[in-house]
């Protein structure tokens, strides 16, 4: 166990406030809150109950594992403090946890899912060693940072381990790589680097994501790319780091280098295709949606590398019986390739890309995964065509994205700390 990880979980040794301050902002912290209702379905067909982001919750993908499993799965799509709320708090109300490995310095500790045995996972060996090991290839940047393999392995009692073990805490599903998208029509140079983000080109024209635990990372490779200041571990700053950090992006405020801050896909989608901002942090799947609007819109490829995310699937620790056999159905059925090819046509990676393969045309795999130039116009999930024949992914393919993680999604020791000096930079 790292340093890191035994603080966090000596903070972590009771189930009090501190746990939802990951939330840092008032949404947040009022989320969990607005999670009733739910226990009250009738669980007349005695279905699976899975909860999670949007990412994962989709009715499309919930509603295919039913007929394909023969059971119902429920799925119940949650912003990011409820999400995180009921999972923590309210173990009792869902069988399967589609959560994030950023969040296990909580979650671990906590108990509140079981060890996963992989014996019971089929194609547990067809995971990629972008989980376990963090090398996608064997040259990969491993990167600063909650990595999965970093909270990836226990024992039989749920405690953590060096790996590789027959237990792990949750099992590896979808993920991406963050940075940033630009018009190239109002930047007037293509984007190469973090540091554009903070560039006096783009005074008043700029956009951070207002999540303090991921907006605060784009901005710490942005000034370690100006070479303002460097960071032991971005994924797990100090006292210090942090406020030399927000001190200076308080400084950039107040001369009014940020046009906004955004908080959900949408609001990054808006920003852009309005034209209020020419650059700023965003998720890939944007990218395409702005398009989709006809406005031009390019996602940066850094020389410092990417911002990794993974998403998986836990099991909740009151889990037994009929309901456990069901839910390891479930997670294998995720690994079998149909989700996953669902999702990337949303732009997501998928931890066993084999078996993803199956499931997508040629044309689709060449574009999503390898890199290659669209053979033919492509839909997303729901038909709706996103790309047009002859576009090239931004980034290359999936092992160019992943071989240079610069940081990955992280919770740090000092987040309290963070948040605390985030609402004041976002209030200065």
């Amino acid at each position: 166990m790292t340093t890191k990880q035994k603080r966090k979980t000596e903070r972590s040794s009771s189930r009090g406030v501190s746990r939802r301050t990951l939330m840092g902002t008032a949404a947040g912290a009022a989320a969990v809150g607005a999670i009733g209702g739910f226990p009250a379905i009738v669980r007349a067909a005695d279905p699976i109950r899975t909860i999670g982001l949007g990412v994962s919750i989709i009715n499309e993908i919930q509603g295919q594992a039913s007929t394909d499993l023969g059971f119902p799965v429920r799925g119940q799509a949650l912003g990011y403090g409820a999400m995180f709320g009921k999972m923590l708090n309210q173990n009792d109300q869902y069988e399967i946890a589609e959560g994030y490995f950023n969040d296990m310095d909580v979650f671990i500790p906590s108990k509140v899912w079981q060890p996963i045995d992989t014996t019971r996972i089929k194609e547990w060996d067809k995971v990629t060693n972008l989980s376990k090991t963090g090398k996608l290839t064997p040259e990969s940047a491993v990167g600063q940072g909650d990595a999965p393999f970093r909270h990836l392995w226990l024992d039989e009692n749920g405690e953590r381990v060096d790996g590789p073990s027959r237990y792990i805490s949750m099992v590896p599903a979808w993920h991406n790589a963050d940075s940033i998208g630009y018009n190239p029509e109002e930047t007037g140079r293509k984007i190469e680097s973090w540091a554009e983000l903070l560039h006096p080109d783009f005074a008043g024209r700029v956009a951070l994501l207002n999540v303090p635990q991921i907006g605060v990372m784009d901005a710490a490779m942005a000034v370690e790319a100006m070479g303002i200041m460097t960071f032991k571990d971005k994924g797990d700053m100090s006292k210090a780091e942090i406020d030399e950090l927000i001190n200076i992006l308080i400084d950039k405020k107040r001369a009014d280098h940020f046009r906004a801050f955004w908080e959900s896909f949408g609001q990054s989608v808006n920003l852009m295709v309005s034209g209020e901002v020419a650059i700023q942090s965003m998720w890939s799947p944007a990218v395409t949606a702005i398009k989709a609007e006809g406005v031009p819109c390019i996602y940066a490829f850094p020389k410092e590398g990417m911002r990794g995310w993974h998403g998986g699937l836990a099991i909740s620790a009151k889990v037994t019986g009929k309901a456990l056999d069901q839910a390891y159905e479930y997670i294998n059925w995720w690994l079998a390739g149909w989700p996953g090819a669902f999702v990337a046509r949303q732009g997501y990676y998928m931890s066993v890309p084999e078996n993803v393969k199956k499931h997508l045309e040629p044309e689709e795999w060449d574009f999503w995964y390898e890199g290659k130039p669209a053979a033919k116009e492509l839909p997303d999930p729901f038909d709706t065509i996103i790309v047009e024949k002859d576009e090239v992914r931004d980034g290359g393919s999936y092992w160019d994205r992943f071989k240079n993680i610069a940081v990955w999604n992280s919770l740090m020791t000092e987040n309290d700390y963070l948040v605390k000096r985030w609402t004041e930079f976002l209030t200065a």
